[in-house]
């Protein structure tokens, strides 16, 4: 197991700055995401890791050793890319012991290895076969195989479920988190799809535009994210983000609703300057039932049903906002609905700098 620790990291292509200024520490043994959109950065960042590119500036330590001079293959570190790179002509065998082939490892030992991993993957039956006559998601187990076999003292991955269909990307989410149990070795993840980073990672960083937004347990940046970006980012349906401003020690927003604040919380709000703020409230928040009187209402504009649950697409004195139901609600596009939200569950954010207020 290693520690990763990445200070004062950036990276620039020509005048473009990628990177700028990472400090980040990923404690060994973790499964640690890099989550964001593309371009901002998660991929780059992996490969300073990896040694397939320099920073600009800043130092790459692992196990408190500096490793900015150490070529990839000095570095000891195993990539898993989103396009398997499996070699056609090779067997899954061949494949898997392709690595342990080039440093010359005794033939019963590659043997050994081969298929203690091959075991571990429930690849063994399809050893002799080649890549071509492979499913996607045996092949992607086929390059974890040969990262594996290595046995590394850490594992880089590169968005590599992106190329799997929904199905078989829930199932290797579990196989991942599965074998990381069982290796616990330090491994560092690259998604764009935030439901990998929350159900994989025992860590993650959310980045945007080169720089690290927040970083923690998912659930402590799904519960509490600490600008509008994350807040909006991380959740699906995302967060709905609704203008309001101070009244007294509340909010009040522009459909005349007004959510108490007690404590901290308003303690906290009142050092916003202007008074106005964004109010988010998650879509599983809003809670939806017949309209009453003294209740606020929307118009529900579309439905659509995704299974267990339906998201409600709703029209709220002409702003659009999102709530999730259970796969039973029998509203309908054009009825109205009562809305009820608990002061509790709704997220304070400061318009101008973006950041968390409460």
């Amino acid at each position: 197991m290693t520690e990763v620790r990445l200070t004062g990291i950036t990276k620039q292509f020509g005048e473009k700055g990628v990177l700028l200024g990472i400090d980040l520490t990923i404690e060994e043994g973790a499964f640690f995401t890099l989550v964001g959109p593309s371009g901002c950065g998660k991929s780059t960042l992996l490969n300073l890791i990896a040694g397939l590119e320099s920073p600009t500036s800043g130092e790459i330590l692992f196990d408190a050793k500096p490793v900015n001079d150490l070529a990839p293959k000095d570095r000891d570190v195993a990539v898993v890319f989103q396009s398997y790179a499996l070699y056609p002509h090779k067997t899954v065998y061949e494949n898997i012991a392709f690595p342990l082939r080039m440093k010359k490892e005794p033939a019963a030992e590659i043997d050994r290895r081969v298929r203690e991993v091959a075991e571990l993957l429930g690849l063994t039956p399809l050893l002799p076969q080649r890549p071509g006559s492979l499913s996607g998601g045996q092949r992607q187990r086929v390059a974890l195989g040969r990262a594996i076999v290595r046995k590394p003292r850490l594992f880089l991955f590169d968005e590599p479920l992106s190329n799997l269909d929904a199905r078989l990307r829930i199932e290797m989410r579990s196989e991942l988190k599965k074998l990381h149990r069982r290796l616990k070795a330090t491994m560092i993840y690259v998604t764009h799809d935030q439901a990998e980073a929350l159900t994989l990672s025992d860590r993650m960083a959310v980045l945007h535009r080169g720089t690290i937004q927040q970083q923690g347990a998912p659930k402590e940046i799904y519960a509490r994210p600490s600008n509008l970006f994350v807040a909006e980012f991380i959740g699906s349906p995302p967060m709905n983000l609704l203008r309001g401003r101070r009244v007294g020690e509340g909010v009040e927003t522009a459909e005349g609703v007004v959510f108490r604040l007690t404590g901290e919380r308003a303690e906290r709000l009142g050092a916003v300057p202007s008074g106005e703020v964004v109010l988010g409230i998650r879509p599983e928040d809003l809670h939806l039932s017949p309209p009453a009187e003294g209740k606020a209402t929307a118009e529900i504009v579309l439905i659509e049903s995704i299974g267990a649950e339906v998201w409600v697409e709703l029209n709220w004195g002409g702003r659009t906002i999102r709530a999730t139901a259970s796969a039973d609600f029998d509203g309908r596009p054009g009825e109205r609905v009562g809305l009820t939200i608990d002061p509790n569950k709704v997220h304070l954010f400061d318009p101008e700098t973006g950041r968390r207020t409460d």
